[in-house]
């Protein structure tokens, strides 16, 4: 009878052990989801919902990944916008100056230093970055579309402007003997040299590294756009180039007459340039809305995908604290009737 007795005893031991253990692996299960709001093993306690579950995970990060190239896509664009409008600004003062050296011979220096000012912070502005790539540069992003024009030594598109009038004239841009270039010489050398080196060849060979294609960015997940503008663009060549004649044959010993015939041709080129600047910010516009609109649709896709994946991992609560009172009720039971057990010895059965 004893024997039967240790017997029981023993075995009613190691079930009460063996139930704690599981309560206390299941006590610190549920407080971890009553601290975490989610479940701690979801594939096991949601079977083959799982699968579901897994598929609105992998569109979060999709839509994640998309979302963050879009912004990184508006700052280009906006980045983009400010270069633009600082050129046409800084052009619209050159405008205004080589009009008003017209006929002024007095106002001819202020023109060509306006126009060396509005030439520098082109390039500047043409070679602005955003990321870590050069907005302007069609598809080589990599490189700064334009040299500075008044570095030292004298980049390409410097050396061919001196090269083009002195193979024009017999003569340097700085001699004396360019006083005695006419009007019609003047204007002759403007429209086919001149003009030549701002025509595709010279421009690609002498001017910039920006390719004429522009980067094209998938903006959602059915929807591409052409989101940057490239340096090729006619605009950028027109303001260029208006801005050259003036900066370089407005400090010229050319007379007040053929610099005339120059600041003609240069308000023509500035105001064609500072027009079409403006269609490439509309363009730009355009571009900046798709953004938004596929960024937005995308966002609200992204915040159902997250209540999706909330309402599948997350726990209720109320329950939680429900059952967890109750396990803890229970294992408080089971340790008092485990210490009576404890208690019971060889000489109590007796």
């Amino acid at each position: 009878m004893m024997a039967k007795s240790l017997s029981t005893l023993s075995a009613t031991s190691a079930l009460l052990s063996s139930t704690i253990r599981r309560s206390q692996g299941e006590m610190a299960r549920l407080q971890g989801e009553v601290a975490s709001g989610r479940r701690t093993d979801v594939g096991l306690q949601i079977g083959s919902a799982s699968a579901t579950l897994v598929s609105f995970h992998q569109e979060v990060s999709v839509l994640k990944t998309a979302i963050d190239a879009n912004n990184q896509i508006a700052g280009r664009l906006a980045a983009s916008q400010d270069a633009l409008s600082s050129i046409v600004s800084n052009a619209q003062a050159a405008l205004k100056s080589a009009v008003s050296a017209r006929g002024n011979p007095q106002a001819r220096e202020v023109a060509a230093k306006e126009a060396r000012g509005a030439l520098q912070s082109f390039i500047e502005a043409a070679n602005t970055s955003y990321g870590g790539v050069y907005i302007f540069g069609g598809l080589n992003t990599q490189t700064a579309p334009f040299e500075d024009y008044f570095a030292t030594p004298e980049p390409a598109s410097r050396v061919s402007f001196e090269a083009a009038f002195s193979g024009a004239f017999g003569f340097e841009i700085d001699d004396p003997a360019a006083q005695t270039v006419s009007v019609s010489s003047m204007q002759a050398f403007l429209d086919s040299d001149f003009a030549s080196l701002f025509g595709d060849a010279g421009w690609e060979s002498n001017w910039t590294s920006a390719t004429p294609q522009g980067t094209t960015s998938r903006i959602s997940m059915r929807q591409t756009a052409t989101a940057s503008v490239s340096a090729h663009a006619e605009a950028f060549r027109k303001i260029a180039s208006s801005l050259v004649m003036v900066a370089e044959l407005g400090s010229a010993s050319v007379n007040d007459a053929a610099f005339d015939a120059v600041a003609d041709l240069a308000a023509t080129g500035l105001s064609e340039g500072i027009a079409l600047m403006g269609g490439l910010q509309s363009g730009l516009g355009v571009m900046q809305e798709q953004t938004t609109d596929a960024t937005s649709v995308m966002s609200r896709r992204l915040d159902l995908a997250n209540e999706e994946v909330s309402r599948t991992e997350q726990v209720d609560l109320a329950e939680l604290s429900v059952r967890l009172n109750t396990l803890m009720n229970q294992l408080e039971a089971t340790y008092a009737v485990t210490g009576r057990l404890q208690q019971l010895s060889l000489l109590n059965t007796i």
